[in-house]
């Protein structure tokens, strides 16, 4: 058998691979069938379009234009800086005045910006503070009403420490005894120092005259009530010292300058060593003053307290607006707000606000009154400058008295003292018991008030009791338990005896005066008799040391 053709190269029909092999002779025919079948399949293939694969995704290339352009835009964060050194000064600032803590005091590292405010512990905190050797300064109001600078010594900072200081205001005594001379010293234990200043420039006003008026108990006077008074001059500064005063009284201060003065603020002192106030006085050109009959019935009208003032009527530009509440912190709606020494006045309208207008500038005191509540008086600070706002709180109610019981021993006294026989001759006027309580006073000149022949008149602050027998106001004289006692001011009666102690009250007038109870020169003025309840109620034992 003759072999056949061998295929010794490999080709590659289409896909499939021919390996070499060795056929029959019989299948060459099958073999040239194939070969054929190959050939026509490879024409057929060349003459259709080539199977197009899908592109394969070719990963994108970096911007690198677009990055740089961004690394360049970015903010390039800044190199840190190197920390400043830095100390902190801690500490507190005490008022032994008012045995309390200063608050509001501005405290200042000296030589550089930093400062801080005290708290209403008195506590205070600068920080940032560059290293080195400083004094600390603290500087508040009532230092300046004492012409005081508060300077330490140097301290010492370094960096990045806490330095803790305790500053103190020195003591009441300390600073009368710094700021009096021992000859006025000797006067009295006590004092008021502060500073006297200008309402609508803040300047200190050199040269006004601060004065305080109280009473007290002469021996020399008979043991009656007599008034004293201290002033002083503002200085340079506007600080003004009153010496020598006693420790136990109550009294009014006053500032006057040029004609000009502030109203009365009330001081009392309780065993006080020093009071410190601050005062302040319009001037000529926001303040202009009047006197006269208007200004003596204003003060009437208005007044409070004892006044040892001239009456005047003061007015100028400043304006006052507030709110009166109780207790409670709720309105008072109708209550009764006057501005002494002024024609200010108006009433409280919803939300217990009220406004007054055309006030003098300076240190004045406002007076509120409310049926059922007790009056109060506050001293307010009015300048051109701004608006000055208060809240006025009427927290004590009015004095109601109970109702008197009139004992046997009373009437047994009544008689005693001769006040049940005069009675009966129907001379006077005549109270006792339940007709003194039925009035229900609160002053003594309130019982006077509706009794025929006399008459209660304002007198600055205060009241007097005259004769309406003469229209020019006729004179009245005092007799205590039977003793003649004389009114030196205004207001003496009111402080005589409280209207709660009386037992009985007897009017005369003119010639109806029993003889026990008339002066020699004095035949026509009114004689108002008090009788005591300590004296109409005394045992028996103690009739000897009556004063008849």
């Amino acid at each position: 058998m003759e072999p056949g053709p061998i295929f010794r190269d490999r080709k590659v029909f289409g896909s499939f691979p021919l390996r070499r092999m060795r056929l029959p002779p019989d299948s060459r025919h099958l073999v040239a069938s194939l070969v054929l079948a190959l050939s026509l399949s490879s024409a057929v293939a060349a003459q259709q379009p080539p199977r197009r694969q899908p592109p394969r995704p070719v990963p994108a290339k970096p911007d690198t234009t677009r990055r740089a352009d961004s690394v360049a835009s970015a903010p390039k964060e800044p190199a840190p800086m190197p920390k400043a050194p830095a100390a902190i000064l801690f500490g507190t600032v005490f008022d032994s005045v008012h045995m309390a803590p200063l608050s509001g005091a501005n405290v200042m590292v000296e030589g550089t910006t930093r400062l801080a405010v005290t708290t209403d512990k008195g506590v205070f905190r600068v920080d940032s503070i560059p290293p080195g050797t400083y004094k600390v300064r603290v500087d508040h109001v009532m230092l300046d009403s004492l012409g005081m600078a508060m300077v330490t010594n140097e301290i010492e900072l370094k960096d990045g420490t806490v330095e803790s200081v305790s500053l103190t205001i020195p003591s009441s005594t300390t600073l009368v005894a710094l700021s009096c001379p021992a000859a006025r010293r000797a006067l009295g234990p006590s004092a008021i120092i502060g500073r006297l200043l200008d309402a609508d420039t803040e300047e200190p006003v050199k040269g006004g005259r601060v004065s305080v008026v109280w009473e007290e108990m002469s021996l020399n006077a008979g043991l009656r009530k007599v008034a004293r008074r201290r002033d002083a001059l503002a200085g340079e500064d506007g600080v003004y010292r009153i010496c020598g005063l006693p420790n136990q009284f109550e009294g009014t201060l006053q500032a006057d300058h040029k004609g000009i003065t502030t109203s009365e603020v009330r001081v009392k002192f309780e065993g006080d060593a020093l009071i410190v106030q601050g005062l302040k006085i319009g001037n000529a050109n926001t303040v202009a003053v009047s006197s006269g009959d208007s200004a003596k019935a204003r003060m009437k009208e208005t007044a409070v307290g004892k006044s040892y003032s001239a009456a005047t009527l003061s007015k100028g530009a400043a304006k006052l607006t507030g709110r009166v509440v109780n207790a409670a912190g709720a309105p008072i709606v109708g209550a009764r707000v006057d501005v002494l020494g002024t024609a200010g006045m108006t009433l409280t309208g919803e939300g217990g606000v009220f406004r007054i207008d055309s006030l003098p500038s300076g240190t004045q005191s406002v007076v509120v009154r409310q049926i059922g509540l007790a009056p109060i008086e506050q001293s307010v600070e009015l300048s051109t400058r701004q608006v000055a706002d208060v809240t006025l709180t009427m927290s004590r109610a009015a004095t109601v008295l109970a109702t008197v019981k009139v004992e046997a021993t009373a009437d047994a006294g009544l008689d005693k003292v001769g006040y049940n026989q005069r009675k009966k001759s129907g001379f006077g006027h005549y109270l006792a018991g339940d007709d003194i309580a039925k009035r229900a006073p609160n002053l003594l000149t309130d019982v006077f008030r509706t009794i025929p022949g006399l008459r209660v008149v304002p007198s600055g602050n205060d009241y007097v009791v005259e004769s309406s027998r003469n229209a020019l106001g006729g004179c009245v004289r005092y007799f205590v338990d039977g003793a003649v006692w004389e009114a030196v001011f205004p207001g003496d009666v009111d402080r005589l005896v409280p209207p709660w102690e009386i037992g009985a009250i007897e009017v005369y007038n003119g010639s109806s005066t029993p003889s026990q109870f008339q002066m020699a020169g004095s035949t026509s003025c009114a004689a108002i008799v008090i009788w005591t309840k300590t004296r109409l109620n005394a045992p028996p034992g103690r009739d000897r040391n009556r004063r008849q």
